[in-house]
């Protein structure tokens, strides 16, 4: 559902945006992981998020010698239940 009201939208957009970066750091400090994460405003303004920055992960990844290895699906699945686990609220 597309929220009509423009401001609203922002507001929205803005409250998603800062809960979407504390997930990512929360999942980089779990993992001890690269994460790059970009994403556009609905008036197309970048945002971005990196650990340890935006920079060094585009450069790690935009190096062509580097091959990602046969683990790295299960690597995410444990970080992922890791993050499950701890926001569990009992």
């Amino acid at each position: 559902m597309i929220i009509e009201n423009a401001d609203d939208r922002l507001i929205a957009f803005s409250k998603g945006r800062t809960g979407i970066y504390k997930k990512i750091s929360e999942l980089s400090t779990l993992c001890g992981g690269e994460i790059l994460f970009i994403i556009f405003s609905p008036a197309g303004k970048p945002y971005s998020f990196g650990h340890p920055s935006a920079e060094s992960v585009t450069k790690h990844f935009s190096n062509a010698s580097q091959h990602l290895e046969e683990t790295t699906d299960a690597l995410v699945e444990s970080c992922l239940y890791k993050i499950s686990v701890t926001s569990k609220t009992y």
